[in-house]
């Protein structure tokens, strides 16, 4: 079995966009002041084995360090879609559930939608509720 490059598009929905808006005034179409996303983060995952799995309401683990300490935090209610590459390591995108609001997976490629409510997005493919965030890691400058 070969493996495979996926595109993972992770979409955080504005959530002050009006359909009614645009249907009354612009065919349906957003506009400058009325967009319908507040942003957009596009991922390449190559030498993927298999996958996605979408775990919901799971726990992930946000591993690092901060200065020379190690970290672990167990973030509890998230949904994690998980690859695996061809030397057999997971590969994590991970939001927090009250983030999700759906996805789409076409072949290789994966869109997951995000609703606006106040994050962090620590590592890239990582989108973790404010609420849900390890509160130690926060610095305060």
């Amino acid at each position: 079995k070969k493996s495979m490059p996926y595109k993972v598009n992770v979409k955080m929905l504005n959530p002050h966009f009006s359909q009614e808006h645009a249907d009354a005034q612009h065919n349906g179409e957003e506009t400058e002041n009325n967009k319908k996303l507040d942003w957009e983060d596009e991922l390449h995952l190559n030498n993927i084995d298999s996958g996605p799995v979408l775990n919901e309401d799971s726990t992930y683990h946000l591993r690092g360090s901060q200065g020379d300490r190690e970290f672990n935090y167990a973030i509890t209610a998230v949904h994690r879609f998980v690859f695996t590459d061809k030397e057999g390591q997971e590969i994590e995108i991970a939001c927090s559930s009250e983030l999700y609001e759906r996805h789409t997976l076409e072949e290789e490629n994966l869109t997951i939608w995000l609703k606006g409510e106040p994050y962090a997005n620590p590592i890239p493919g990582v989108y973790i509720a404010s609420l849900d965030f390890p509160s130690e890691l926060i610095s305060l400058d």
